[in-house]
Protein backbone atom coordinates (compact mmCIF):
# COMPACT_ATOMS: atom_id res chain seq x y z
CA UNK A 1 0.00 0.00 0.00
CA UNK A 2 1.30 3.41 -1.05
CA UNK A 3 0.78 6.32 1.78
CA UNK A 4 0.83 9.87 0.59
CA UNK A 5 1.14 12.79 2.56
CA UNK A 6 -1.24 12.45 5.22
CA UNK A 7 -2.96 14.75 7.57
CA UNK A 8 -1.70 15.25 11.11
CA UNK A 9 -3.55 13.45 13.87
CA UNK A 10 -3.33 16.58 16.09
CA UNK A 11 -4.51 18.86 13.49
CA UNK A 12 -7.51 19.68 15.92
CA UNK A 13 -9.83 20.72 12.51
CA UNK A 14 -9.66 17.61 11.07
CA UNK A 15 -9.26 15.01 14.37
CA UNK A 16 -11.17 16.83 17.10
CA UNK A 17 -11.34 14.70 19.92
CA UNK A 18 -15.03 13.87 21.79
CA UNK A 19 -15.21 14.68 25.28
CA UNK A 20 -15.88 11.76 28.09
CA UNK A 21 -19.42 13.70 28.16
CA UNK A 22 -20.02 13.42 24.31
CA UNK A 23 -18.93 10.04 24.09
CA UNK A 24 -21.00 8.94 26.93
CA UNK A 25 -23.92 11.03 25.23
CA UNK A 26 -23.45 9.12 21.69
CA UNK A 27 -22.57 5.68 23.29
CA UNK A 28 -26.71 6.29 24.89
CA UNK A 29 -27.69 6.61 21.49
CA UNK A 30 -25.16 4.46 19.15
CA UNK A 31 -24.05 0.82 18.82
CA UNK A 32 -21.10 -0.42 19.74
CA UNK A 33 -19.01 -2.46 17.52
CA UNK A 34 -16.17 -4.27 17.61
CA UNK A 35 -13.62 -4.76 14.51
CA UNK A 36 -10.43 -6.66 13.91
CA UNK A 37 -7.29 -6.04 12.04
CA UNK A 38 -8.03 -6.05 9.05
CA UNK A 39 -12.06 -5.34 9.28
CA UNK A 40 -14.09 -3.45 6.58
CA UNK A 41 -15.94 -0.56 8.73
CA UNK A 42 -17.31 0.13 5.05
CA UNK A 43 -16.45 0.15 1.33
CA UNK A 44 -14.72 2.73 -0.29
CA UNK A 45 -17.99 4.63 -2.84
CA UNK A 46 -20.65 2.65 -0.59
CA UNK A 47 -23.91 5.10 -0.19
CA UNK A 48 -25.67 5.93 2.96
CA UNK A 49 -22.07 4.60 5.07
CA UNK A 50 -22.65 4.66 9.15
CA UNK A 51 -21.42 6.95 11.58
CA UNK A 52 -18.37 5.30 13.13
CA UNK A 53 -17.01 7.42 16.45
CA UNK A 54 -13.42 5.46 17.33
CA UNK A 55 -13.62 4.36 21.16
CA UNK A 56 -10.31 2.80 20.92
CA UNK A 57 -7.98 1.21 18.01
CA UNK A 58 -7.44 2.88 14.69
CA UNK A 59 -8.25 3.02 11.46
CA UNK A 60 -7.27 3.54 8.11
CA UNK A 61 -8.83 5.15 4.79
CA UNK A 62 -7.57 3.53 2.16
CA UNK A 63 -8.15 5.10 -1.54
CA UNK A 64 -8.61 2.00 -4.26
CA UNK A 65 -7.12 3.26 -7.36
CA UNK A 66 -6.20 1.70 -10.64
CA UNK A 67 -3.34 -0.30 -10.00
CA UNK A 68 -2.82 0.24 -6.66
CA UNK A 69 -3.92 0.91 -3.06
CA UNK A 70 -3.26 4.41 -1.36
CA UNK A 71 -3.10 5.32 2.07
CA UNK A 72 -4.78 8.67 2.51
CA UNK A 73 -5.13 9.16 6.38
CA UNK A 74 -5.33 7.74 9.58
CA UNK A 75 -7.88 8.17 12.31
CA UNK A 76 -7.54 7.13 16.05
CA UNK A 77 -9.23 6.93 18.99
CA UNK A 78 -11.77 9.76 20.56
CA UNK A 79 -12.50 10.91 16.74
CA UNK A 80 -14.91 9.86 14.05
CA UNK A 81 -14.48 8.56 10.35
CA UNK A 82 -15.88 9.89 7.48
CA UNK A 83 -16.62 13.27 5.94
CA UNK A 84 -19.72 14.99 4.78
CA UNK A 85 -20.69 11.95 2.36
CA UNK A 86 -21.40 9.96 5.82
CA UNK A 87 -23.99 12.94 6.53
CA UNK A 88 -25.89 13.26 3.01
CA UNK A 89 -25.46 9.33 2.06
CA UNK A 90 -23.28 10.22 -1.37
CA UNK A 91 -20.19 7.72 -2.13
CA UNK A 92 -17.80 7.48 0.18
CA UNK A 93 -14.33 8.82 -1.09
CA UNK A 94 -12.37 6.18 0.98
CA UNK A 95 -12.50 2.57 2.41
CA UNK A 96 -12.00 2.45 6.28
CA UNK A 97 -10.24 -0.33 7.74
CA UNK A 98 -9.18 -1.23 11.04
CA UNK A 99 -5.72 -1.17 11.55
CA UNK A 100 -5.87 -2.68 14.71
CA UNK A 101 -8.34 -4.30 17.12
CA UNK A 102 -11.21 -1.29 17.29
CA UNK A 103 -14.42 -0.48 19.57
CA UNK A 104 -16.52 1.82 18.16
CA UNK A 105 -19.90 3.80 18.51
CA UNK A 106 -21.99 3.45 15.36
CA UNK A 107 -24.86 5.46 14.09
CA UNK A 108 -26.96 4.32 10.97
CA UNK A 109 -26.69 6.97 9.12
CA UNK A 110 -30.80 7.76 8.95
CA UNK A 111 -30.46 8.13 12.32
CA UNK A 112 -27.40 10.89 12.57
CA UNK A 113 -29.68 13.96 11.32
CA UNK A 114 -31.99 13.39 14.52
CA UNK A 115 -29.54 12.64 16.54
CA UNK A 116 -27.38 16.28 15.68
CA UNK A 117 -30.59 18.09 15.59
CA UNK A 118 -31.25 16.81 19.03
CA UNK A 119 -27.86 18.47 19.96
CA UNK A 120 -27.13 21.37 18.07
CA UNK A 121 -23.59 22.27 20.07
CA UNK A 122 -22.52 18.53 18.43
CA UNK A 123 -24.09 18.92 15.55
CA UNK A 124 -21.89 22.18 14.76
CA UNK A 125 -18.67 20.03 15.61
CA UNK A 126 -19.23 17.31 13.77
CA UNK A 127 -20.56 19.07 10.53
CA UNK A 128 -17.12 21.55 10.61
CA UNK A 129 -15.42 18.72 10.82
CA UNK A 130 -16.83 17.07 7.93
CA UNK A 131 -16.31 19.67 5.72
CA UNK A 132 -12.87 20.52 6.39
CA UNK A 133 -11.98 16.85 5.48
CA UNK A 134 -14.07 17.18 2.38
CA UNK A 135 -11.77 20.45 1.66
CA UNK A 136 -9.16 18.41 1.93
CA UNK A 137 -9.53 15.97 -0.13
CA UNK A 138 -10.37 18.03 -2.81
CA UNK A 139 -6.94 19.85 -2.19
CA UNK A 140 -4.98 16.89 -2.53
CA UNK A 141 -6.81 15.31 -5.38
CA UNK A 142 -9.04 12.44 -3.84
CA UNK A 143 -11.72 11.00 -5.18
CA UNK A 144 -13.21 10.32 -8.88
CA UNK A 145 -10.57 10.28 -11.86
CA UNK A 146 -11.68 12.06 -15.43
CA UNK A 147 -8.79 11.50 -17.94
CA UNK A 148 -9.54 13.05 -20.82
CA UNK A 149 -7.96 15.67 -23.54
CA UNK A 150 -8.55 19.24 -22.48
CA UNK A 151 -10.49 19.77 -25.36
CA UNK A 152 -13.44 17.27 -24.34
CA UNK A 153 -16.90 18.95 -24.52
CA UNK A 154 -17.90 15.81 -23.08
CA UNK A 155 -15.57 15.52 -20.10
CA UNK A 156 -16.52 19.65 -19.41
CA UNK A 157 -19.86 18.54 -19.08
CA UNK A 158 -19.04 15.74 -16.42
CA UNK A 159 -16.63 17.36 -14.38
CA UNK A 160 -19.18 20.36 -13.79
CA UNK A 161 -22.04 18.48 -13.15
CA UNK A 162 -19.66 16.26 -10.49
CA UNK A 163 -18.25 19.38 -8.77
CA UNK A 164 -21.13 21.87 -8.91
CA UNK A 165 -22.89 18.86 -6.87
CA UNK A 166 -19.56 18.70 -4.23
CA UNK A 167 -18.50 15.02 -5.75
CA UNK A 168 -14.62 15.91 -5.76
CA UNK A 169 -12.96 14.59 -9.16
CA UNK A 170 -9.52 15.76 -10.46
CA UNK A 171 -9.17 16.04 -14.10
CA UNK A 172 -6.00 14.09 -15.82
CA UNK A 173 -5.48 15.92 -18.78
CA UNK A 174 -3.90 13.48 -21.76
CA UNK A 175 -2.16 15.89 -23.76
CA UNK A 176 0.19 17.34 -19.89
CA UNK A 177 -0.12 14.64 -17.66
CA UNK A 178 2.31 11.66 -17.66
CA UNK A 179 0.28 10.15 -15.05
CA UNK A 180 -2.73 9.99 -17.47
CA UNK A 181 -1.01 7.59 -19.86
CA UNK A 182 -0.08 5.11 -17.15
CA UNK A 183 -4.05 5.14 -15.87
CA UNK A 184 -4.69 4.24 -19.66
CA UNK A 185 -2.01 1.62 -19.76
CA UNK A 186 -3.40 -0.54 -16.54
CA UNK A 187 -7.29 -0.04 -17.60
CA UNK A 188 -6.13 -1.45 -20.98
CA UNK A 189 -7.34 1.60 -22.57
CA UNK A 190 -6.40 4.43 -25.37
CA UNK A 191 -6.33 7.96 -26.26
CA UNK A 192 -9.24 7.25 -28.13
CA UNK A 193 -11.22 6.12 -25.52
CA UNK A 194 -11.37 9.38 -23.20
CA UNK A 195 -12.96 10.52 -21.82
CA UNK A 196 -12.74 7.91 -19.03
CA UNK A 197 -14.33 8.54 -15.72
CA UNK A 198 -12.98 6.47 -12.83
CA UNK A 199 -14.96 5.53 -9.45
CA UNK A 200 -12.46 3.66 -7.14
CA UNK A 201 -11.83 0.87 -9.41
CA UNK A 202 -15.24 1.01 -11.77
CA UNK A 203 -14.72 2.79 -14.81
CA UNK A 204 -16.88 4.82 -16.96
CA UNK A 205 -15.22 4.61 -20.63
CA UNK A 206 -17.33 8.20 -22.84
CA UNK A 207 -19.58 8.71 -20.19
CA UNK A 208 -22.37 11.21 -20.38
CA UNK A 209 -23.52 13.49 -17.68
CA UNK A 210 -26.71 12.03 -17.94
CA UNK A 211 -25.06 8.01 -17.62
CA UNK A 212 -23.32 9.84 -14.30
CA UNK A 213 -25.73 10.99 -13.15
CA UNK A 214 -27.47 7.50 -13.14
CA UNK A 215 -24.81 5.63 -11.76
CA UNK A 216 -24.57 8.25 -8.95
CA UNK A 217 -28.01 7.96 -8.16
CA UNK A 218 -27.87 11.80 -8.61
CA UNK A 219 -31.44 11.94 -8.63
CA UNK A 220 -33.97 11.20 -5.76
CA UNK A 221 -37.37 8.43 -6.26
CA UNK A 222 -39.65 10.25 -5.21
CA UNK A 223 -43.03 9.46 -7.94
CA UNK A 224 -46.47 10.37 -6.11
CA UNK A 225 -44.79 10.85 -2.82
CA UNK A 226 -46.55 14.37 -1.18
CA UNK A 227 -44.78 17.14 0.36
CA UNK A 228 -45.72 20.31 1.96
CA UNK A 229 -43.09 22.40 -0.11
CA UNK A 230 -41.75 21.43 -3.32
CA UNK A 231 -38.54 23.62 -4.07
CA UNK A 232 -38.01 24.13 -8.08
CA UNK A 233 -34.54 25.02 -8.24
CA UNK A 234 -31.18 25.14 -6.06
CA UNK A 235 -29.94 28.66 -6.44
CA UNK A 236 -29.66 30.60 -3.66
CA UNK A 237 -33.16 31.84 -3.55
CA UNK A 238 -34.12 27.70 -3.56
CA UNK A 239 -31.47 26.63 -1.09
CA UNK A 240 -32.72 29.63 1.30
CA UNK A 241 -36.61 28.32 0.70
CA UNK A 242 -35.06 24.49 1.38
CA UNK A 243 -33.59 25.31 5.05
CA UNK A 244 -36.39 27.55 6.04
CA UNK A 245 -39.03 25.39 4.88
CA UNK A 246 -37.35 22.30 6.25
CA UNK A 247 -36.15 24.23 9.25
CA UNK A 248 -39.98 25.13 10.13
CA UNK A 249 -41.35 21.78 9.80
CA UNK A 250 -42.26 21.84 6.02
CA UNK A 251 -41.65 18.33 4.47
CA UNK A 252 -39.51 19.69 1.50
CA UNK A 253 -38.44 18.27 -1.59
CA UNK A 254 -35.76 20.32 -4.51
CA UNK A 255 -35.49 19.34 -8.06
CA UNK A 256 -32.43 20.89 -9.62
CA UNK A 257 -32.08 20.52 -13.51
CA UNK A 258 -28.38 20.76 -12.57
CA UNK A 259 -26.63 20.66 -9.47
CA UNK A 260 -26.74 23.37 -5.86
CA UNK A 261 -25.79 26.71 -6.53
CA UNK A 262 -27.04 28.01 -9.82
CA UNK A 263 -25.58 30.68 -11.21
CA UNK A 264 -23.98 32.12 -7.75
CA UNK A 265 -22.48 28.23 -7.15
CA UNK A 266 -20.34 29.46 -10.16
CA UNK A 267 -18.84 32.58 -8.62
CA UNK A 268 -15.51 32.68 -7.60
CA UNK A 269 -16.00 34.96 -5.12
CA UNK A 270 -19.23 36.72 -3.20
CA UNK A 271 -17.28 40.17 -1.57
CA UNK A 272 -20.81 41.91 -0.83
CA UNK A 273 -22.40 39.20 1.04
CA UNK A 274 -23.49 39.84 4.26
CA UNK A 275 -21.57 38.00 6.75
CA UNK A 276 -18.44 37.68 5.17
CA UNK A 277 -16.32 40.47 5.18
CA UNK A 278 -13.54 38.42 3.13
CA UNK A 279 -15.84 37.31 0.47
CA UNK A 280 -17.38 33.32 -0.03
CA UNK A 281 -16.98 31.35 -3.10
CA UNK A 282 -20.17 30.14 -4.61
CA UNK A 283 -18.84 26.65 -4.51
CA UNK A 284 -18.92 27.33 -0.46
CA UNK A 285 -21.94 29.18 -0.09
CA UNK A 286 -23.90 26.47 -2.00
CA UNK A 287 -21.94 23.49 0.14
CA UNK A 288 -22.86 25.27 3.62
CA UNK A 289 -26.60 26.12 2.06
CA UNK A 290 -27.36 22.73 0.84
CA UNK A 291 -25.54 20.94 4.06
CA UNK A 292 -27.95 22.78 6.35
CA UNK A 293 -30.89 22.20 4.22
CA UNK A 294 -29.90 18.63 4.37
CA UNK A 295 -29.72 18.58 8.19
CA UNK A 296 -33.52 19.52 8.47
CA UNK A 297 -34.23 16.56 6.47
CA UNK A 298 -34.90 18.45 3.05
CA UNK A 299 -34.70 16.21 0.03
CA UNK A 300 -32.67 16.88 -2.81
CA UNK A 301 -32.65 15.54 -5.77
CA UNK A 302 -30.07 17.14 -8.77
CA UNK A 303 -30.10 16.63 -12.41
CA UNK A 304 -33.72 16.26 -12.00
CA UNK A 305 -35.67 19.11 -13.86
CA UNK A 306 -39.81 19.77 -13.16
CA UNK A 307 -41.06 19.96 -16.87
CA UNK A 308 -44.64 21.00 -15.98
CA UNK A 309 -47.14 22.14 -13.27
CA UNK A 310 -50.53 21.03 -13.20
CA UNK A 311 -53.39 20.81 -11.09
CA UNK A 312 -53.44 17.65 -8.77
CA UNK A 313 -55.80 16.26 -6.98
CA UNK A 314 -57.03 17.73 -3.42
CA UNK A 315 -56.08 21.41 -4.25
CA UNK A 316 -52.50 19.84 -4.48
CA UNK A 317 -50.32 21.21 -7.55
CA UNK A 318 -48.99 18.30 -9.70
CA UNK A 319 -45.16 18.62 -10.84
CA UNK A 320 -44.18 16.69 -13.62
CA UNK A 321 -40.33 15.42 -13.85
CA UNK A 322 -38.60 15.11 -16.57
CA UNK A 323 -38.13 10.95 -16.16
CA UNK A 324 -41.71 10.55 -15.51
CA UNK A 325 -42.05 10.41 -11.81
CA UNK A 326 -43.97 13.08 -10.27
CA UNK A 327 -44.46 14.54 -6.90
CA UNK A 328 -47.80 16.27 -5.40
CA UNK A 329 -47.08 19.52 -3.33
CA UNK A 330 -49.35 22.15 -0.67
CA UNK A 331 -47.26 25.20 -1.56
CA UNK A 332 -44.61 25.77 -4.50
CA UNK A 333 -41.58 28.16 -4.58
CA UNK A 334 -40.52 28.69 -8.23
CA UNK A 335 -36.78 29.46 -8.06
CA UNK A 336 -35.00 28.34 -11.28
CA UNK A 337 -33.38 31.45 -11.70
CA UNK A 338 -31.90 32.21 -15.21
CA UNK A 339 -29.80 30.96 -17.82
CA UNK A 340 -26.44 32.30 -19.43
CA UNK A 341 -27.16 34.24 -22.96
CA UNK A 342 -24.84 32.49 -25.32
CA UNK A 343 -22.62 34.96 -27.24
CA UNK A 344 -23.26 35.01 -31.26
CA UNK A 345 -20.19 34.56 -32.65
CA UNK A 346 -18.26 32.00 -35.31
CA UNK A 347 -16.90 29.22 -33.53
CA UNK A 348 -18.84 29.51 -29.88
CA UNK A 349 -20.94 26.17 -30.06
CA UNK A 350 -17.62 24.35 -31.35
CA UNK A 351 -15.52 25.67 -28.21
CA UNK A 352 -18.12 25.58 -25.71
CA UNK A 353 -16.61 23.25 -23.12
CA UNK A 354 -13.03 23.26 -24.89
CA UNK A 355 -11.67 27.26 -24.20
CA UNK A 356 -15.56 28.87 -23.93
CA UNK A 357 -17.00 28.92 -20.51
CA UNK A 358 -20.08 30.65 -18.57
CA UNK A 359 -18.28 30.39 -15.14
CA UNK A 360 -14.99 30.42 -14.20
CA UNK A 361 -14.83 27.42 -12.14
CA UNK A 362 -11.86 26.64 -10.14
CA UNK A 363 -10.35 23.89 -12.71
CA UNK A 364 -10.88 26.32 -15.58
CA UNK A 365 -9.17 28.91 -13.95
CA UNK A 366 -6.52 26.97 -12.76
CA UNK A 367 -5.92 25.73 -16.25
CA UNK A 368 -5.30 29.53 -17.48
CA UNK A 369 -1.75 30.06 -15.55
CA UNK A 370 0.40 32.22 -17.59
CA UNK A 371 -2.36 31.91 -20.44
CA UNK A 372 -4.30 35.18 -22.22
CA UNK A 373 -7.81 35.04 -21.33
CA UNK A 374 -10.96 36.90 -22.25
CA UNK A 375 -13.69 38.13 -20.07
CA UNK A 376 -17.13 39.10 -22.22
CA UNK A 377 -19.52 40.59 -20.03
CA UNK A 378 -19.83 44.10 -17.78
CA UNK A 379 -21.73 42.76 -15.14
CA UNK A 380 -20.62 41.25 -11.41
CA UNK A 381 -20.00 37.75 -12.44
CA UNK A 382 -17.78 38.87 -15.08
CA UNK A 383 -15.83 41.31 -12.84
CA UNK A 384 -15.51 38.63 -9.84
CA UNK A 385 -14.29 36.10 -12.88
CA UNK A 386 -11.52 38.67 -14.39
CA UNK A 387 -10.73 39.77 -10.69
CA UNK A 388 -9.61 35.71 -10.13
CA UNK A 389 -8.59 35.08 -13.25
CA UNK A 390 -5.95 38.32 -13.54
CA UNK A 391 -4.25 36.40 -10.41
CA UNK A 392 -3.09 33.34 -12.52
CA UNK A 393 -3.46 34.39 -16.35
CA UNK A 394 -0.57 36.59 -18.18
CA UNK A 395 -3.28 38.74 -19.33
CA UNK A 396 -7.18 39.08 -19.05
CA UNK A 397 -9.32 41.65 -21.47
CA UNK A 398 -12.59 42.18 -20.59
CA UNK A 399 -14.67 42.94 -23.70
CA UNK A 400 -18.23 45.12 -23.18
CA UNK A 401 -20.08 46.58 -25.55
CA UNK A 402 -21.10 49.75 -23.32
CA UNK A 403 -18.81 52.81 -22.71
CA UNK A 404 -17.98 51.61 -19.44
CA UNK A 405 -18.68 49.84 -16.19
CA UNK A 406 -19.96 51.87 -13.75
CA UNK A 407 -23.62 51.37 -14.74
CA UNK A 408 -23.57 47.99 -14.76
CA UNK A 409 -20.97 46.78 -11.88
CA UNK A 410 -20.36 47.01 -8.08
CA UNK A 411 -18.29 49.81 -7.56
CA UNK A 412 -15.53 47.67 -5.08
CA UNK A 413 -15.00 45.30 -8.73
CA UNK A 414 -14.57 48.46 -10.84
CA UNK A 415 -11.94 49.84 -8.32
CA UNK A 416 -9.76 46.43 -8.61
CA UNK A 417 -10.41 45.66 -12.27
CA UNK A 418 -8.90 49.26 -12.89
CA UNK A 419 -5.98 48.68 -10.25
CA UNK A 420 -5.05 45.36 -11.46
CA UNK A 421 -2.02 45.54 -14.23
CA UNK A 422 -2.90 42.55 -15.74
CA UNK A 423 -6.09 43.65 -17.34
CA UNK A 424 -7.42 45.55 -20.30
CA UNK A 425 -10.88 46.88 -20.28
CA UNK A 426 -12.02 47.10 -24.21
CA UNK A 427 -15.23 49.10 -24.39
CA UNK A 428 -17.33 49.58 -27.18
CA UNK A 429 -16.17 46.32 -28.49
CA UNK A 430 -17.72 42.26 -28.72
CA UNK A 431 -16.28 39.48 -29.73
CA UNK A 432 -17.35 38.23 -33.15
CA UNK A 433 -15.21 34.77 -33.58
CA UNK A 434 -13.50 31.92 -31.78
CA UNK A 435 -10.79 30.25 -33.77
CA UNK A 436 -8.42 27.33 -33.05
CA UNK A 437 -7.67 23.75 -33.79
CA UNK A 438 -8.53 21.42 -31.27
CA UNK A 439 -8.43 24.19 -28.46
CA UNK A 440 -8.95 28.22 -28.72
CA UNK A 441 -6.00 29.56 -29.69
CA UNK A 442 -7.20 32.94 -31.19
CA UNK A 443 -10.20 35.43 -30.85
CA UNK A 444 -11.71 38.34 -33.40
CA UNK A 445 -12.80 41.48 -32.00
CA UNK A 446 -14.60 44.34 -33.47
CA UNK A 447 -15.11 47.98 -32.25
CA UNK A 448 -18.06 48.93 -32.61
CA UNK A 449 -17.05 52.50 -33.40
CA UNK A 450 -15.33 51.94 -36.40
CA UNK A 451 -16.43 48.42 -37.43
CA UNK A 452 -12.81 47.40 -37.25
CA UNK A 453 -11.66 43.77 -36.48
CA UNK A 454 -8.28 42.25 -35.46
CA UNK A 455 -7.58 39.07 -34.04
CA UNK A 456 -5.69 38.71 -31.18
CA UNK A 457 -4.04 35.61 -28.81
CA UNK A 458 -6.35 33.77 -25.96
CA UNK A 459 -6.52 30.36 -24.94
CA UNK A 460 -10.20 30.82 -22.90
CA UNK A 461 -12.89 32.95 -23.70
CA UNK A 462 -15.52 33.41 -20.30
CA UNK A 463 -18.65 34.64 -21.62
CA UNK A 464 -20.82 36.23 -19.05
CA UNK A 465 -23.81 38.79 -20.96
CA UNK A 466 -26.21 38.36 -18.66
CA UNK A 467 -29.26 35.58 -18.54
CA UNK A 468 -32.89 34.78 -19.63
CA UNK A 469 -35.18 33.35 -17.18
CA UNK A 470 -35.88 29.54 -17.02
CA UNK A 471 -39.42 29.65 -17.24
CA UNK A 472 -40.50 26.37 -19.89
CA UNK A 473 -42.29 24.46 -16.78
CA UNK A 474 -44.50 27.10 -15.67
CA UNK A 475 -45.34 28.71 -19.17
CA UNK A 476 -49.02 28.73 -19.38
CA UNK A 477 -49.83 28.30 -16.22
CA UNK A 478 -48.51 31.15 -14.18
CA UNK A 479 -48.62 34.98 -15.32
CA UNK A 480 -45.13 35.99 -17.10
CA UNK A 481 -44.26 39.81 -17.68
CA UNK A 482 -43.28 41.17 -21.47
CA UNK A 483 -39.15 39.83 -20.53
CA UNK A 484 -40.66 36.28 -19.95
CA UNK A 485 -40.26 36.89 -16.00
CA UNK A 486 -43.05 35.37 -13.64
CA UNK A 487 -45.20 38.30 -12.28
CA UNK A 488 -46.38 38.20 -8.16
CA UNK A 489 -47.94 40.03 -5.99
CA UNK A 490 -49.95 43.26 -7.58
CA UNK A 491 -48.87 42.16 -10.85
CA UNK A 492 -49.66 39.00 -10.04
CA UNK A 493 -53.45 40.14 -9.38
CA UNK A 494 -53.57 42.62 -12.37
CA UNK A 495 -52.36 39.80 -14.80
CA UNK A 496 -55.42 39.43 -17.51
CA UNK A 497 -57.83 36.35 -18.44
CA UNK A 498 -57.16 33.40 -18.58
CA UNK A 499 -54.26 33.51 -16.28
CA UNK A 500 -56.56 35.43 -13.13
CA UNK A 501 -56.02 35.34 -9.72
CA UNK A 502 -59.12 33.43 -8.92
CA UNK A 503 -59.36 33.97 -5.10
CA UNK A 504 -61.91 37.24 -4.33
CA UNK A 505 -61.65 37.39 -0.49
CA UNK A 506 -57.82 37.99 -0.59
CA UNK A 507 -54.86 39.57 -2.98
CA UNK A 508 -52.14 37.37 -3.54
CA UNK A 509 -48.73 37.86 -1.20
CA UNK A 510 -45.78 39.86 -2.37
CA UNK A 511 -44.13 36.37 -4.05
CA UNK A 512 -47.47 34.63 -4.99
CA UNK A 513 -48.31 34.17 -8.46
CA UNK A 514 -51.24 33.98 -10.09
CA UNK A 515 -52.09 30.40 -8.85
CA UNK A 516 -52.65 30.54 -4.87
CA UNK A 517 -49.85 28.71 -2.91
CA UNK A 518 -47.20 28.83 -5.68
CA UNK A 519 -44.29 31.38 -5.19
CA UNK A 520 -41.49 33.15 -7.37
CA UNK A 521 -38.40 33.62 -5.70
CA UNK A 522 -34.58 34.78 -7.06
CA UNK A 523 -33.92 36.09 -10.79
CA UNK A 524 -36.76 34.25 -12.33
CA UNK A 525 -39.55 36.62 -10.76
CA UNK A 526 -39.94 40.37 -12.40
CA UNK A 527 -38.22 42.86 -10.28
CA UNK A 528 -35.36 40.98 -8.95
CA UNK A 529 -32.56 42.25 -7.29
CA UNK A 530 -30.64 40.06 -9.17
CA UNK A 531 -28.38 40.09 -6.17
CA UNK A 532 -27.63 36.82 -4.03
CA UNK A 533 -28.13 38.63 -0.75
CA UNK A 534 -32.20 39.23 -2.80
CA UNK A 535 -32.64 35.86 -3.87
CA UNK A 536 -31.83 34.46 -0.35
CA UNK A 537 -34.14 36.90 0.71
CA UNK A 538 -36.49 35.69 -1.26
CA UNK A 539 -36.62 32.01 -0.83
CA UNK A 540 -37.15 32.77 2.89
CA UNK A 541 -39.58 35.61 2.40
CA UNK A 542 -41.53 33.20 0.19
CA UNK A 543 -41.31 30.12 2.92
CA UNK A 544 -43.36 32.61 5.13
CA UNK A 545 -45.70 33.29 2.53
CA UNK A 546 -46.45 29.44 2.16
CA UNK A 547 -47.11 29.19 6.03
CA UNK A 548 -49.60 31.41 5.71
CA UNK A 549 -51.32 29.67 3.05
CA UNK A 550 -51.22 26.74 4.73
CA UNK A 551 -51.99 27.96 7.87
CA UNK A 552 -55.41 29.22 6.27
Amino acid sequence: MIAEALPDLADETLFPRFSEKKLHWLGKRGERRSYAAGDVLYEQGQRDAPFHVLVSGSAELVDHRPGKEVLVARADARTFLGDIAIFTGEPTISAAVAAEPTETITVERPKLRAMLAEWPELGEFVLRTMMARRSWHEREGHGMRLIASRSSRRAFEVRDLLERNLLPVRWYDVDRDPESQKMLDWLGLTRDQTPVLVRNDAVLPNPSAAQVARTLGLRAEVDGERFDLVVMGAGPAGLAAAVYGGSEGLRTFVAEAWAPGGQAGTSTRIENYLGFPSGISGTELARKATLQARRFDAVFSSFHSVVELAHGPDGLVRLDLDDGQHVLARSVVVATGARWRTLDAEGVERFTGAGVYHAAMATDVARCRGEDVIVVGGGNSAGQAAVQLSRVARSVRMVIRGEGLAATMSRYLVDRIEHARSMEVLTEHEVVGIHGDELVEEVSLRDRRDGSVRRVGATAVFVMIGAEPCVEAVRGMLGLDEAGYVLCGKRAADCASPLRWPLGDRDPHLLETVRPGVFAAGDVRGDASKRVAGAVGDGALAVRFAHQVLDA
